[in-house]
């Protein structure tokens, strides 16, 4: 079985290659899904997807793909996988459950919630496209490697 873990990815954070690396660990195969049409992203998919196949070049056996439509269409196109989510609090608990009964409803999929690790709680796609916009340090925010692709896709946005 494999493991979908999708999102926006706006961009994919040093958040994100944990929870990818930790659903490596379990499933031995992940998938990380962009999505296409999001009704919020900054960034196209393309170059959402650019910045997180830089993020994990390093580990075997992950892919990055864009994806459109449903995700519960795309979980069905999979085959047999699971849904990986990040959850850094109780707010994004409760999002989370509400949407796992949402795609066990349309597609039979089950979700599987990794609670993000302590020093990465504070890190989210926001915050990073604001560091990047008014110029701040991206050290630890996202990888090494995708630090001046962040840096010149959102800087230009402003």
């Amino acid at each position: 079985m494999k493991a979908i873990f999708a999102g926006t990815f706006d961009p994919f954070t040093t958040g994100h290659r944990d929870i990818t690396e930790r659903a490596l660990a379990v499933f031995g195969v992940v998938t990380v899904a962009v999505a296409r049409e999001t009704g919020k992203s900054c960034l196209s998919a393309d170059e959402r997807a650019h910045i997180a196949e830089l993020a994990v070049s390093d580990l075997a056996n992950v892919e990055v793909v864009v994806f459109d439509g449903l995700l519960s269409d795309f979980l069905v196109e999979n085959g047999d996988c699971v849904l990986v989510r990040g959850v850094r609090d109780c707010r994004d608990f409760e999002y989370e459950r509400e949407l796992a009964a949402v795609y066990k409803s349309l597609c039979g999929k089950d979700t599987m919630c990794l609670m993000t690790a302590a020093k990465f709680c504070h890190v989210s796609s926001s915050v990073v496209r604001e560091l990047a916009r008014l110029g701040g340090k991206l050290d630890g925010y996202v990888t090494p490697q995708c630090v001046r692709d962040v840096e010149r896709a959102y800087a230009k946005r402003t």
